[in-house]
């Protein structure tokens, strides 16, 4: 199974807790672009600020984390390759929101202390979430599947409503994770060779899940 395939597999398992903009990017598959063709390129800092803000959403315990993993440059790669640039301006946006409240505590993100930097994902979890209800009465009014504003009275726009920063990252992290060999061999029950398809099975108490 190729990785795209396995992607499709976490989005279908995930459900509604996937964004429309993330389950068409798995489905319709990305294309690969250079930093240049796309326009779209981290700092070293973001990357940083990425790979621990992943790291923090799956830290390492007897299992490897989102680091280890390498959930922060499939992150990146899966912003340039398969996001809109207002997606990817958006997430940056975020990334710089991630910063200031980090830096009320005294510091950027990845030099807080872990409690602290905590209470920064609490934060942005709850921006998240207030930009996720002002946008419910906006897709009320955007076609689900193409982004486009319906047709008013007064005129016919386009409008794309980008997935809120951290459901986003958090979405990506799950994708990244779960789909990387550390993330399959490690933290679920990976079976090299599966047999037949048993539809009911009986499972040990604290058994991982299955890797896809």
């Amino acid at each position: 199974m190729n990785r795209r395939d396995a992607l499709q597999r976490v989005a279908v398992l995930m459900g509604g807790a996937i964004s429309i903009p993330t389950l068409i990017a798995t489905m319709e598959g990305c294309k690969s672009k250079t930093a240049a063709e796309s326009g779209f390129v981290l700092s070293k800092d973001y990357q940083s600020l990425i790979a621990e803000i992943a790291e923090v959403i799956i830290p390492k315990t007897d299992t490897p984390g989102a680091k280890e993993a390498g959930v922060g440059p499939f992150i990146e790669t899966m912003l340039r390759d398969c996001y809109s640039e207002i997606q990817q301006n958006h997430f940056l946006k975020g990334l710089e929101t991630v910063e200031e409240e980090s830096k009320k505590l005294g510091s950027g993100f990845v030099a807080l202390k872990p409690e602290q930097k905590i209470e920064v994902i609490k934060t942005m979890q709850t921006k998240s979430n207030d930009e996720a209800a002002k946008n419910e009465e906006k897709a009320k009014q955007v076609d689900a599947e193409t982004g486009i504003v319906k047709e008013s009275a007064k005129k016919k726009e386009e409008a794309e409503v980008p997935v809120p920063f951290f459901k986003l990252a958090k979405e990506l992290t799950l994708f990244g994770y779960f789909t990387s060999e550390p993330g399959a061999t490690k933290a679920l029950d990976f079976i090299p060779i599966p047999g037949r398809y048993e539809g009911c099975i009986k499972l040990e108490p604290g058994q991982k899940a299955y890797a896809l």
